[in-house]
């Protein structure tokens, strides 16, 4: 699966038809690796994200929207580990999640990653700037 989540999509949808308008968007979103597709609907308490030492989930900041369609992509390089141990599951797909640990928020958006990345002890992942994109 790749692509808004459906939780997400109803959102935006609510707000841009007036239909519900008192969502307040969060203040920062994070970008988690998993090992396995999440589907959607995703929830957080069932995702399998990477939990070898020294990974966490990487806050995302967004370049202002601009062109036709609007766009918008990850502004800076996201940075995880150096891991302390092997990796033994390859991280296979991205997803933006509204909290920066733990199993409580949402998640916003799924990216299958086309090269799954594995790490070993004192290696880390990066994701580029500008590899992350949006579109409305």
């Amino acid at each position: 699966m790749s692509g808004a989540t459906s939780v997400w999509a109803g959102k935006a949808l609510d707000f841009l038809t007036g239909r519900a308008v008192a969502y307040t968007a969060p203040r920062n979103v994070y970008l988690a690796l998993m090992i396995a597709d999440p589907g959607d609907p995703a929830d957080l308490t069932t995702l399998a994200e990477v939990s070898t030492p020294g990974y966490a989930r990487q806050q995302v900041v967004w370049t202002a929207p601009t062109g036709a369609p609007m766009t918008t992509q990850n502004n800076s390089l996201l940075f995880y580990g150096p891991f302390t141990s092997d990796m033994t599951d390859s991280a296979t797909h991205a997803v933006l999640v509204t909290s920066a640990s733990g199993t409580t928020g949402d998640v916003i958006y799924i990216w299958p990653i086309a090269d799954p990345l594995l790490a070993v002890t004192n290696e880390s992942l990066q994701i580029a700037a500008g590899s992350l994109t949006l579109n409305a």
